[in-house]
Parts: C-alpha cells; structure tokens; sequence
C-alpha cells in the first residue's frame, strides 16, 4: 500500500486537540514540498494553510488513537488468542510470517539488543459461503451455508522498537496521505483541463470543416440539412467544453486553486481516510455465527483501513519476540526442500 511507503519528520507525541505551533509550521514546510514549493508564492500561504494543517493533525491522532494496542503475535499465544486464530490458520504461521518478513529480519539485525519487535500487519480479509454440516438443536443438518472468514497477503509493515514510536509513524504517514491525495487532485484537475483544451481544439476545427463544407458542394449536391445537424451537434458539444474550461485555473490562478483544494482535504481528512471496526462472531473453524445461535464462538475486533471510502486492508499492530524469529538461513534451507 502507498500510504505504508513514506516518512517524513516533525513528530507529533501530544493528545488531544491542542496542537504546538512548531508542529504545525513543520507540517505546513512538508505540504508545500510535497504539494508545489511555489506556494511560497502566495501572500499569506502560512496564514491561510495554518487552520487546516492543525485540524489534519488532530484528525490523524484520532486515526491512530482508533487503532487498537498491540498483541503479542507468537506461536504460543495462538491457541489462546481468538484474533490469531482468526488471522492465521495455524500456531506456525506466526512466527513464519514475521520471519519472512525482511524488515522484521534487518530490524534484529540492526538492533541486537532488541528482545521484540513492534510491527502492524496488513492484510486483506476475505468472506465466502461455504457448505456445511450445522448443528440445529440435537439434530446434525447437513448443507448448511455458512459465511467463512479467511485473511490473505499478510505483510508486516512498520517495525519499530516500542510501539510508542510506532504509532507516532502512524500518524505521520496518515498526515502524509491526506497531503498527496491532494495533490492527486490537483494533478487530476490539470489533466483534465489540459485534455479539456485539446478537445477544443478538435472541435473547433471540426467545425470549421463542417461550416466549409455547408458553404461549398454540400448544398449542391443536396447534403445541406445534414451537414446543418452536424454542425449544431458540434456547436453543443464545443458549449458544453467551454464551460467546462471556465472552471478551470488559469496560469494566474492555479496556486489560489491548489491552496484552497489542500484546504479542502486536509478539514476534510474522512472523506479520504479513516478507521472502521469490524465486530466478527467466529466459531473455532473461522465460520461466522449468526446472532443469538446458541453455539460456542467468540468476539473478536479488527480494523479496517478505508481509503476513499473504498475497504482497503485490515491493520493489526502486533509485538513480535525475536525468540521467535526463524533465521534467514533456515528459511532458505526450508524453502529449497520445497522446491526439490
């Protein structure tokens, strides 16, 4: 995922919604080098970014404050732990995925003194229909469906030494998130103004081949009345385009644009980005159980990244022992067996 894949500075280590003014100043120094440096053109840019820069900042600490605190993912907490057992299919599975993991093995080796490490795991949650045999009451039916949960591409992203900083980096790259997507859309606003242009051009010359062809033969050979219906059709067509491109910014205006498109995401930052909680009910083969069903199952709480309002990954944070850890070379011996 993009968002998982930068880092920038100026920690934010404060609660709730007072925010220092050096952090602020720092984040509005970030903005403008992701965004345009040329926003340093506009009178005032500090001024005016200030408010929103400070309520994106309060909203990523309500972003990371909404992500759970950290499990201890090991082999031997998998039995006991229904969100492990939801996550993965077997006690193996855990220490085998944050082996994998290179950051997981170039953390240990960069931090010998390290017992753990504080990671997120990523992964995708999937829901099917299954057939099976159910329980109702004493009886045993067979073809019941049932919904199944599974979770596939697991990656172990942002390890770090204590979950603290961890969630610190949370921040930061939720920050960042809503700074590029804002660029996004001055980006996309450009193109599509540009392609706006272009397409004026066709059919201002569409036109002109048009009106040249209603003023030679055309009438002469009796094609008159339709060549006048395509030259309406066009006409429409070449209104409807120049309003489009009246919306656009011009040269002179297109950092006032972009100052206030950054103003609009960042006091905007749900509509881009946020947390959801998905509240599961899950019997021991990871089969969801219906709503006052008498069998044995378990709650569990996973969160749930949503981009654009688009369900993107779950996000799990996890403490990861280096007791653990499975050696780089022992992954390597196990996987060539496998391919022999």
């Amino acid at each position: 995922m993009g968002i998982l894949d930068w880092l920038f500075g100026g920690d934010d280590a404060a609660t709730g919604i007072l925010v220092d003014p050096t952090v602020i100043e720092a984040r509005i120094d970030e903005v403008v080098g992701i965004v345009n440096p040329r926003l340093k053109l506009v009178p005032g840019y500090r001024r005016r970014l200030a408010p929103a820069v400070e309520q994106a900042i309060v909203y990523c600490r309500t972003i990371e404050a909404q992500i759970p605190r950290a499990i201890e993912a090991t082999a031997a907490m998998w039995a006991d732990s229904p969100t492990l057992r939801a996550v993965f299919a077997t006690a193996r599975d855990v220490p085998m995925v944050f082996s994998r993991s290179r950051s997981v093995q170039d953390f240990f080796d960069r931090e010998p003194d390290a017992d753990q490490v504080w990671a997120a795991l990523r992964f995708i949650r999937r829901e099917e229909a299954r057939v099976v045999v159910a329980a109702n009451g004493d009886l045993m039916q067979r073809d019941v469906v049932r919904t199944a949960v599974s979770c596939v591409d697991k990656k172990v992203v942002l390890p770090s030494g204590c979950e603290h900083e961890a969630r610190l980096e949370i921040r930061r790259r939720a920050f960042r998130f809503l700074v590029t997507e804002a660029l996004r859309q001055i980006v996309s606003a450009e193109a599509a103004c540009k392609d706006l242009s272009m397409e004026r051009s066709i059919l201002i010359g569409r036109l002109m081949i048009l009106r040249g062809q209603r003023a030679g033969l055309e009438t002469v050979v009796g094609h008159g009345g339709r060549t006048a219906g395509q030259i309406a059709e066009v006409g429409a067509s070449l209104a409807r385009n120049e309003q489009a491109l009246a919306a656009c910014a011009t040269p002179g205006d297109a950092l006032e644009q972009a100052i206030e498109c950054i103003q609009q995401v960042l006091t905007h930052g749900a509509d881009h980005l946020r947390i959801e909680t998905v509240r599961l009910r899950l019997d021991q083969m990871n089969l969801i159980v219906p709503e006052g069903s008498p069998a044995a199952a378990v709650d569990i709480a996973l969160p749930l990244v949503v981009v654009r309002s688009a369900p993107v990954i779950s996000l799990l944070p996890c403490s990861f022992p280096r007791r653990d850890l499975i050696g780089r070379r022992t992954l390597l011996d196990d996987a060539q067996r496998l391919v022999c």
